[in-house]
C-alpha cells in the first residue's frame, strides 16, 4: 500500500483523447513556449508570471502535479496582493527533462538499502530537487523568495528553507508530511482504494485522464476549490502535456529516502504557516500538525472540509500566511 500512496501522491489532472501518452509531448511543450532553467543533469520549464516589480513567490508542486495546474485564482489572488508568481515543472514532471533512462523505481533494492540504513541509489534525491528550486531563482536573479508548497512540495520547500535559510522569505506549507514512520501513509486506505491501478507509460489517454479524475475525487474533502465536474477538462490538459507513470515512482522514492523530515526542519528560520485538512485522506493532520512543531515558530492551521486538495479556507489562510492579513499586500 506504501507505493500506491507515493502514486497517490502525484494526482496531476487528466483526460486526453483515445491517444497513447508520452513523458513529455514534445508539441505541447514547444506550443507553449516556457522558459528553461538550467539545473543539475536537467532542464526545467518554468514561467515567471509576474509582475516584475512584485514580491517574487516560488510556488512549488506535489509529484508529478504540473506548473499548469496551479489554480488561477490562487495566482490572480497573488498578482493582486503586489505578488509575483513563480511556477515550474519540477524534474521527471510535465515540459521539465525525464529521468526515463533510469526505468521504474527499484522498489525491492530501496526498502533493502532503507532496511540497512543506508541511503538507496536514485537518479535523484529530495537535496536535488531543493537545489532545482534555488536554480530557478538563480536563473531569474532572484535573491530570495516566499515559497509556496503542496504536498510533495511542502517537503521540497521545507528543505530549501532548511538549506538555504537566506533565499526564503516567508513560508506556507500545504498538505505536508513529516515523514515519521510512525504515523500511516496513507491516512485513510479505505478512502484511497476507491483508486484504479495507475495506467503504465504509454497508456491510452483517455485511461490515464480517468485514473486521475478518480484519485483526485478520492483525495478530496467535503470542500473543494475546483469543481469536481470540472475535473475531466482539466485532466485532460494536463495528460496532453504529459504522463510518466515511471516518473511517480521515482518521485516518491526521492521523498521516501529522505526519512523523518522533523529534525531537518528545526534548522527553518522563516516565518512559517503549515496548513492542513482535517479530512486528508494521504497525509494524517497529526503529521501537519508534526511539520509545525518542528519548525520553531510556526503557526498550523486545519481546514474544516479540506482533503489532499485546495480549498477556498486554504486559499485564504495560504494568503494570510504570506501577508500576514487577508488585505495585506507583497510589498514589505
Amino acid at each position: 500500500m506504501l507505493v500506491e500512496a507515493l502514486l497517490a501522491l502525484s494526482v496531476a489532472s487528466a483526460p486526453g483523447a483515445g491517444s497513447a501518452t508520452s513523458p513529455r509531448s514534445p508539441e505541447v511543450c514547444a506550443a507553449e513556449g516556457a522558459a528553461r532553467a538550467g539545473a543539475r543533469d536537467a532542464e526545467l520549464a518554468y514561467r515567471d508570471l509576474g509582475p516584475a516589480a512584485g514580491r517574487p513567490v516560488l510556488l512549488l508542486t506535489g509529484t508529478d502535479q504540473q506548473m499548469t495546474q496551479w489554480p488561477q485564482a490562487l495566482l490572480a489572488a497573488l498578482q493582486a496582493r503586489g505578488f509575483r508568481p513563480i511556477v515550474y515543472d519540477a524534474r521527471d514532471v510535465g515540459c521539465s527533462t525525464h529521468h526515463g533512462e533510469a526505468g521504474p523505481a527499484n522498489w525491492p533494492a530501496i526498502f533493502t538499502a532503507l532496511a540497512a540504513g543506508e541511503r538507496p541509489a536514485l537518479p535523484y534525491t529530495l537535496e536535488t530537487l531543493a537545489q532545482d528550486a534555488i536554480a530557478v531563482l538563480d536563473h531569474l536573479g532572484v535573491p530570495s523568495a516566499d515559497l509556496v508548497g503542496a504536498s510533495a512540495g511542502a517537503t521540497v520547500a521545507g528543505e530549501v528553507a532548511a538549506s538555504r535559510p537566506e533565499r526564503v522569505g516567508r513560508l506556507v506549507l500545504l498538505m505536508a508530511n513529516s515523514g515519521n514512520p510512525a504515523l500511516p501513509l496513507p491516512a485513510d486506505p479505505a478512502r484511497l482504494a476507491a483508486i484504479p491501478p495507475p495506467p503504465p507509460m504509454g497508456a491510452d489517454a483517455d485511461a490515464v485522464a480517468a485514473y486521475r479524475v478518480a484519485a483526485w475525487r478520492a483525495l478530496d474533502g467535503s470542500e473543494t476549490l475546483a469543481a469536481p465536474e470540472t475535473y475531466p477538462a482539466l485532466a485532460a490538459a494536463a495528460t496532453a502535456r504529459s504522463w510518466d507513470a515511471d516518473a511517480i515512482g521515482r518521485g516518491g522514492a526521492a521523498l521516501l529516502a529522505a526519512g523523518d523530515r522533523r529534525p531537518r526542519l528545526a534548522a527553518v528560520r522563516a516565518p512559517t504557516v503549515v496548513i492542513h485538512g482535517d479530512a486528508d485522506p494521504l497525509v494524517s493532520t497529526a503529521a501537519g500538525r508534526e511539520v509545525a512543531d518542528a519548525i520553531p515558530g510556526a503557526r498550523f492551521v486545519a481546514i474544516s472540509g479540506m482533503g489532499h486538495s485546495l480549498t477556498p479556507a486554504s486559499l485564504q489562510a495560504l494568503l494570510q500566511g504570506l501577508t500576514g492579513s487577508p488585505a495585506g499586500n507583497g510589498h514589505d
